[in-house]
């Protein structure tokens, strides 16, 4: 956990989150699709071999009956699974391994009494609060309110004379707005939403699908599929981003590196 801390802190004492504590800890044993396919497969291997050998065993049917049977299944078997494979990671669920609830409760829950405080330099995004700026000369519209809280937490509202907003009808009028999401059809939305409603004052710097794919360290999660993706066809993307997006793959951007 202090080694968590300390990367999160970016050696320059940066304040973070519990929810990027908890993805941090956590995206190491996120389970891999692929990998639960191949362990499958195996396990239908191992079960058509152990099966062949208690039908020897036991006398039940001859060798000469068994054997090619066993070869038989074997072979349709392997057809079968490798006919489904795409089925399956088209499908296949990828979540944390362990919820944020049971993470606060379990981990931090249990720091804090030992160590007498939360993790170093942690905050609970459920207390902190953007502040108010007088006269901002840009805002950022995020609908995370870990991320809002995380930007609070490390002084960027005041350092940049910054609004920070969740919601468009919150921001203030004429200056430029930093729009940050999620790489997830529900962040792609707000980036269009932002785009319509603010025009040239709308600066998407959100975590695209594009950098995702090209970054094989990145925390990819998945979702069943979600409902209404046909407005991904009219926004930015290629059509690699949007058949991602529309197998319910996305990503947080809070997990991305702070530079």
């Amino acid at each position: 956990m202090r080694k968590l801390a300390e990367r999160l802190g970016d050696g320059r004492g940066l304040r973070y989150t519990l929810v990027q504590l908890w993805y941090a800890a956590g995206r190491k044993k996120v389970p891999d699709a692929a990998r639960v396919f191949k362990r499958v497969r195996i396990g239908v291997g191992v079960a058509i071999v152990v099966g062949t050998f208690f039908l020897m065993v036991s006398g039940a049917a001859p060798a000469g009956v068994v054997i090619p049977l066993a070869v038989l299944v074997s072979a349709l078997a392997i057809v079968g699974i490798g006919a489904a494979r795409p089925w399956f990671l088209r499908r296949a669920t990828v979540r944390m391994p362990v919820s944020y609830d049971m993470f606060r409760r379990e981990v931090v829950g249990r720091w804090t009494p030992i160590y007498g405080g939360p993790p170093p330099g942690s905050v609970d995004e459920g207390q902190v609060r953007p502040p108010a700026i007088d006269r901002p000369r840009s805002a950022v519209l995020c609908p995370d309110r870990s991320v809002l809280a995380c930007l609070a937490a490390n002084n960027v509202a005041q350092t940049w004379s910054m609004a920070l907003c969740a919601r468009i009808d919150q921001l203030p009028p004429e200056v430029p707005v930093i729009v940050l999401h999620d790489a997830s059809p529900a962040g792609i939305a707000v980036a269009g939403k932002a785009r319509v409603a603010l025009g040239s004052r709308a600066v998407v710097v959100g975590l695209s699908p594009r950098a995702v794919l090209a970054n094989a360290s990145a925390l990819r999660l998945r979702e069943p599929q979600p409902q209404d993706t046909a407005f991904l066809h009219g926004e930015p993307l290629s059509a690699a981003e949007i058949e991602w997006l529309c197998e319910g793959w996305w990503s947080p951007v809070l997990t991305w590196p702070s530079r």
